[in-house]
């Protein structure tokens, strides 16, 4: 169950990134630039994340307690939290002015 509530949450937070990071974006980053980097890094951040974590859970006696909701909601947002804020800080900062190599 956790699997496709985690995949239901992450299609409908991919759908809100959009008017997200083009709202949060750094003024120098073009708007469509902001929402692919912000998906990519979301999506991998999170994906890891999930794996690593519910592997852990498999392991250890947790598992079990994922199949309750409260500890599920718990182990989504310990997914989901730093994947947003890690892409939310990567769409923030301003883009490297750095010439192109020769």
């Amino acid at each position: 169950m956790t699997a496709t509530v985690a995949l239901a949450i992450w299609l409908v937070l991919l759908a809100l990134a959009f008017p997200y990071a083009r709202r949060a974006r750094h003024p120098d980053t073009p708007a469509l630039a902001a929402f692919l980097l912000f998906a990519m890094l979301f999506s991998v951040v999170s994906a890891t994340l999930f794996f690593l974590l519910s592997g852990i859970a498999a392991r250890t006696a947790w598992a079990a307690a994922l199949a309750e909701p409260g500890w599920a909601l718990l182990f989504l947002a310990a997914v989901f939290a730093p994947a947003f804020l890690f892409a939310r800080w990567f769409i923030k900062r301003p883009p490297w002015n750095r010439p192109l190599p020769k």
